[in-house]
């Protein structure tokens, strides 16, 4: 069983308000395992835009704030 580590109970909160609707469309499709698939795929596509995004604001701030 994978093990994650604790997260605060509005976090929790968060998330499951988040969840549950996305659970509810995904399992009301007429294909549900294809809409699940695309919602992983675009979730992950999405944190690899924020990453990148965020590693691009990460070398720009060093370059322009050395020393």
């Amino acid at each position: 069983m994978l093990r994650l580590p604790p997260l605060s109970p509005q976090t929790e909160a968060d998330l499951q308000k988040v969840v549950e609707p996305l659970a509810s469309y995904i399992s009301a499709t007429h294909r549900p395992r294809a809409a699940l698939l695309l919602a992983l795929i675009l979730l992950v596509s999405n944190l690899r835009e924020i990453g990148d995004a965020a590693n691009d604001y990460q070398a720009t701030f060093s370059e322009n704030h050395v020393g």
